[in-house]
C-alpha cells in the first residue's frame, strides 16, 4: 500500500498531487493500481463509494523486483516537489519516504528493499 501526505491540508491540492503521482505510477509495469475503499460513504454525502484519501494498493506482480524502481519513482516524485510525504507499506513494514534524501532515509529505504527483495 502506498499512501500520499501532502501535508497541507488543502484536499484539492491533495487530489492534484495524487493524481499526478498516479500518472507517473502507471507507467511502471504494476499489476494494478486502485484507491483503498473504506466503506459507504459518510451520511449526506454526494459520494456514491468513500476511498481513504490518498492511499492506494499497488500490484507489484509475483516477484518483488518491481519494488525498488517504485520506491525510485516515488523518490524521485517527492524530490521535485520538496514537500509532502508517502508512505509505503507491505505487511505490517512500513517506511515514509520525504523528498528529503539524507543518508539515514537512504539506509533505512535499502533495508526496507531488503527485507522485500526476491
Amino acid at each position: 500500500m502506498l499512501v500520499l501526505d501532502t501535508g497541507d491540508g488543502d484536499e484539492d491540492y491533495a487530489e492534484e498531487q495524487l493524481q499526478d503521482l498516479i500518472a507517473e505510477l502507471s507507467e511502471l509495469d504494476l499489476d494494478g493500481i486502485d484507491r483503498v475503499r473504506q466503506g459507504p460513504p459518510p451520511p449526506g454525502s454526494r459520494s456514491t463509494d468513500a476511498v481513504q484519501w490518498g492511499a492506494l494498493v499497488l500490484g507489484l506482480g509475483g516477484s518483488g523486483a518491481l519494488l525498488p524502481v517504485l520506491a525510485a519513482v516515488v523518490q524521485d516524485w517527492l524530490n521535485r516537489r520538496r514537500s509532502g510525504s508517502v508512505r509505503l507499506r507491505i505487511g505490517e513494514d512500513e517506511i515514509e519516504l520525504t523528498g528529503a534524501s539524507d543518508a539515514v532515509q537512504r539506509r533505512a529505504l535499502e533495508d526496507f528493499l531488503r527485507r522485500h527483495g526476491d
